[in-house]
């Protein structure tokens, strides 16, 4: 009964302590982050150690879209659970507002809303990893983002010396056309992927993509993969939004 009455961010919390992963939190000058660590992401490492970075999706921003939620963490910890079968050090970290922070200093609701990948946002988890990356020496980084974790992933690249790769999974990566799929009003307070200079040519880039997904259709992935320096795009013919990346995570990850 006490499970059935926890809040998103309480669920996401008590199965990151199910898998095995500790919780650290990160502040920024404009914000507070939520991390979850496997255990070799915690112990110190020596130079040159790769780590796998993930970011989660929007999770639920509207309450019966209508208003903002009040607590946006992803009611499915999808992430959580590829994360717990990487056997690399990984971490997930959390976007400003979520994982039960939605009522800490400088949140309000545009913020997982219209505004769910503005500058603020992107410069705020980039400020997190850097600040992290201070007492935890990796120097290859790995950005894994699922649907709008992969958005952030993209935007936020760049500010980021050790990343070397770039991985999504049925990420919004053009929120213009995302938006007129859903015959939603434009994100106009946020970036877009597509509108972005393609990144680096020495960023390794894959875009996993569902054939059946109805949330992010896989055409919207595949668009911005062509207009990227030899991106991957990899179409699964019986994947939606949240099925089937688990049956494939495991044997997926020495490919990146």
């Amino acid at each position: 009964m006490l499970t059935g009455c926890a809040t998103p961010a309480q669920h996401y919390a008590n199965e990151a302590i199910k898998l095995g992963l500790t919780e650290a939190t990160v502040t920024t000058p404009t914000f507070q982050h939520r991390l979850y660590l496997n255990a070799l992401a915690q112990t110190p490492s020596l130079p040159a150690r790769d780590l796998h970075v993930y970011l989660d999706g929007d999770g639920t921003p509207w309450e019966q879209e209508r208003w903002p939620a009040d607590d946006p963490t992803a009611r499915n910890p999808m992430l959580l659970r590829l994360m717990a079968m990487d056997n690399s050090p990984a971490i997930l970290l959390g976007r400003p507002c979520y994982h039960g922070l939605s009522h800490s200093l400088g949140c309000e609701g545009r913020l997982w809303t219209s505004k769910r990948y503005a500058r603020d946002i992107v410069d705020s988890m980039a400020a997190a990893l850097k600040s992290w990356l201070q007492t935890h020496p990796f120097n290859h980084l790995v950005l894994i983002g699922h649907s709008g974790g992969g958005t952030l992933a993209t935007l936020m690249v760049e500010q980021i010396a050790e990343v070397q790769t770039v991985v999504t999974l049925a990420a919004n990566l053009d929120v213009a056309a995302w938006c007129r799929f859903h015959d939603a009003e434009p994100l106009l307070d946020s970036l877009n992927p597509m509108t972005e200079k393609p990144l680096a040519s020495h960023i390794k880039q894959f875009h996993l993509a569902g054939a059946r997904d109805e949330v992010v259709p896989a055409r919207i992935i595949e668009s911005y993969a062509k207009r990227q320096p030899d991106a991957v795009y990899m179409r699964f013919l019986e994947f939606d939004h949240h099925c089937c990346w688990e049956t494939i995570w495991q044997n997926s990850l020495h490919l990146f």
